[in-house]
């Protein structure tokens, strides 16, 4: 086959995927416009914490963890609430959103909802060939998948920023296959807004590597975020910022815990939403601690044996760590599954039937979950857990995936 004919073959492969993501996009516009928008759902979208801390950057940067100042420039620009969505990130993310705060928050929101359909459309071509792996009953064309996945939905609707980190991980996949390990590191300490879920990733790249080159670009990137952060706040609020990190890592430690920081692990499809869910009213917040760090220790040491000891090829090890790094993450959300779109295609197509049920899994249970309740959210790091032990299951780097991820080098 000649080159021109194999881009022509390329291209045509992807109208299917251009086709459904415009439907897609012109679906989630309107729906914000039209229904979104008359009954106030908008306003009470996790945007609006966003919205507020770019706002608070651009006028009142000292202000920017003030948990009051946060709440009256909310209830000011966005609309009166009962209780408080807060701005939890490292202050260098408040730069994204800074010049979303000079339009109307309803403005800033569509503005902000096509932008994430753009870093949808972003994060395909990106890792095209690995999202285009034929196998699941969601995807009989290329990247099809995609739009199936109800935390996608979820996290454009609201307005968070789990499709930014969906393509920041694509982006580090391609560089650190393709052995620029500096760059990987690099462009995953700029992805610190998600501290708790880019962490665990690193490491287990760096065990599955081993690589300077990729612990010198994390490093060199997580300084250049806190140097951004101390540029839009100053020291005085960086301190702060550590002290909201400690005091939503508390509050995570009681199933029942505080509106202030929306912090509430029944509602978080990890394992630490998981074993609160089991413990729930049964045994002290201390000892459900206690659980939460043992079990996540061995899990993380596991993984770490299975990525070191096994060497599965790059999409594998690469699933593994997404996989492994939601399920121990301490502080997760609905939408932040979208980064399993990674695992769920990169691993598509392997005649496994465990990655076939999990699959299944996460497609179907989401929306159901969701209706029954957000208080049963948690119930969800179940399937998360079944991904990670069948991908990390020894057949799960078996020659068909191999062959592929050789091919693509």
């Amino acid at each position: 086959m000649t080159p021109s004919a194999s881009s022509q073959d390329e291209v045509q492969s992807a109208r299917p995927f251009l086709l459904v993501w415009f439907v897609f996009s012109l679906a989630v516009l309107a729906g914000a416009k039209f229904l979104l928008f008359p009954s106030g759902l908008a306003e009470r979208m996790d945007f609006r914490q966003l919205y507020a801390a770019g706002y608070l950057a651009r006028t009142d940067p000292a202000s920017l963890y003030d948990y009051e100042q946060q709440k009256a420039v909310q209830d000011r620009l966005v609309s009166k609430a009962g209780g408080l969505l807060p701005f939890i990130r490292p202050a260098y993310e408040a730069l994204l959103f800074l010049p979303l705060s000079y339009l109307p928050y309803r403005a800033a929101y569509l503005a902000f909802l096509a932008l994430n359909l753009l870093l949808l459309l972003a994060s395909f071509f990106a890792c095209r060939f690995e999202l285009s792996h034929a196998g699941t009953f969601a995807q009989p064309r290329a990247g099809l998948q995609i739009f199936l996945f109800y935390p996608v939905l979820a996290a454009i609707l609201q307005g968070q920023d789990s499709i930014l980190m969906l393509l920041g991980f694509c982006l580090a996949y391609r560089y650190w296959k393709s052995g620029a390990g500096f760059a990987a590191g690099v462009l995953l300490g700029l992805l610190m807004f998600k501290p708790q879920i880019a962490i665990p990733l690193a490491a287990f790249l760096l065990v599955r590597s081993a690589s300077l080159a990729l612990s010198g670009g994390l490093a060199l990137g997580i300084a250049g975020s806190a140097a951004l952060s101390i540029y839009v706040s100053g020291w005085s609020v960086v301190l702060s910022f550590g002290r909201v990190l400690k005091l939503t890592a508390a509050a995570t430690l009681a199933p029942n815990s505080g509106p202030v920081l929306g912090v509430a692990p029944l509602a978080m499809p990890n394992l630490k939403g998981l074993i609160s869910g089991i413990t729930l009213n049964r045994l002290p917040a201390s000892a459900t601690l206690l659980i939460t760090v043992v079990v996540s220790a061995g899990i993380a040491i596991a993984v770490m044996r299975s990525l070191r000891a096994r060497k599965p090829s790059p999409e594998v090890a690469f699933s593994v760590a997404v996989t492994a790094a939601l399920l121990l993450s301490y502080y997760l959300h609905l939408q932040d599954l979208t980064l399993l779109l990674l695992p769920l295609g990169f691993l598509a197509g392997q005649r496994k039937r465990n990655l076939a049920v999990a699959s299944w899994l996460l497609y179907i249970a989401p929306p159901l979950v969701v209706m029954l309740g957000h208080g049963l959210i948690f119930l969800l790091s179940l399937p998360v857990l079944f991904l990670l032990l069948a991908a990390s299951a020894p057949a799960g780097c078996g020659p068909g995936l191999h062959a592929r991820s050789t091919a693509s080098s």
